[in-house]
């Protein structure tokens, strides 16, 4: 029995069926989103606001923009920005983990190009535990 090995083809490009050179991971992100609200569990919390800090991290399929740079091969950057003020101006929330699980919810929802995303909320100003501590949650969603 012969056997003959052909080289492994690259990835296939959905639109043209041409290989692509070579795979690739893309993990878009957003960094740094501050925004004030009125989450906490506290009533003083929620009279005064607190200051957040939003961190998204997607994966999905963006590998195309690599090759074609057009935005209809990715996600919107300011779009994904909006929808975590969006988020924030919508609802009240008593704590950051129900804050973070609303934020990935409405992006896996708004963007299908997104399998997974993960988001940490920092809570800036946290009453009582002094005047530099922070809090933070990391959630990751993936598309089910």
């Amino acid at each position: 029995m012969n056997v003959v090995a052909r080289p492994e083809r690259g990835r296939q490009d959905a639109k043209s069926g041409s290989a692509l050179p070579h795979p690739v991971d893309v993990v878009v992100a957003v960094r740094g989103i501050e925004l004030a609200g009125p989450h906490g569990v506290y009533p003083r919390e929620r009279e005064a606001g607190s200051r957040f800090s939003i961190d998204v991290e997607l994966r999905g399929d963006f590998a195309q923009a690599v090759e074609t740079d057009r935005l209809e091969d990715t996600v919107d950057y300011d779009a994904v920005v909006q929808r975590v003020c969006e988020v924030n101006r919508g609802r009240t929330f008593h704590l950051i983990e129900s804050f973070a699980g609303a934020i990935a919810d409405e992006l896996l929802d708004r963007f299908l190009r997104i399998s997974e995303v993960r988001v940490q909320v920092r809570k800036l100003s946290v009453a009582n535990l002094g005047p530099n501590t922070w809090t933070m949650v990391e959630l990751t969603r993936r598309r089910g």
